[in-house]
C-alpha cells in the first residue's frame, strides 16, 4: 500500500453556502464516507481547513501574505491522507467523496514519497 494526499479544492464554503437541511445531508453523507474509510483501514487522517489566520510564505522574499492566496473563488477546502495500492484506487476514492453533491469542487490526488525516498 502506498500513501497518498487528497487535497480538497471548492469554489465557495459549505458551511456558508447550503441551508441548514444540506449541511446535515452533507454531514451525514460526509460521516457515511469517512467511516467507511476508517472501516476499511483506508484514512490516515483528515481535517477541513480554517480560513482564519491562514498566511501564504513567498519564495521570493519570505514575506507574509494574508489571504486570499490565489485569483480564483477556488479555495483549500480540506484534506485526505490515505493508502491505496496505487494512484488509481486513490483516485477512485476521491471521486466517491460526497462533497461532489454538494459545492463545486476538485480533489488533487498526490503520490506521497515515503521517507528515505523507498
Amino acid at each position: 500500500m502506498k500513501d497518498f494526499l487528497l487535497i480538497i479544492k471548492t469554489e465557495g464554503c459549505i458551511w456558508t453556502d447550503l441551508s441548514t437541511e444540506q449541511l446535515q445531508h452533507h454531514m451525514e453523507q460526509g460521516a457515511r464516507y469517512i467511516g467507511g474509510l476508517m472501516e476499511k483501514g483506508i484514512l490516515k487522517a483528515a481535517n477541513p481547513t480554517d480560513k482564519e489566520g491562514s498566511r501564504l510564505v513567498s519564495e521570493q522574499n519570505g514575506a507574509l501574505k494574508d489571504g486570499p492566496f490565489n485569483e480564483s473563488k477556488e479555495i483549500v477546502a480540506g484534506f485526505f491522507h490515505i493508502s491505496a495500492k496505487d494512484i488509481n484506487e486513490a483516485t477512485e476514492i476521491a471521486k466517491k467523496n460526497p462533497i461532489f453533491q454538494d459545492i463545486p469542487t476538485k480533489i488533487e490526488v498526490h503520490p506521497l514519497m515515503p521517507i528515505g525516498g523507498n
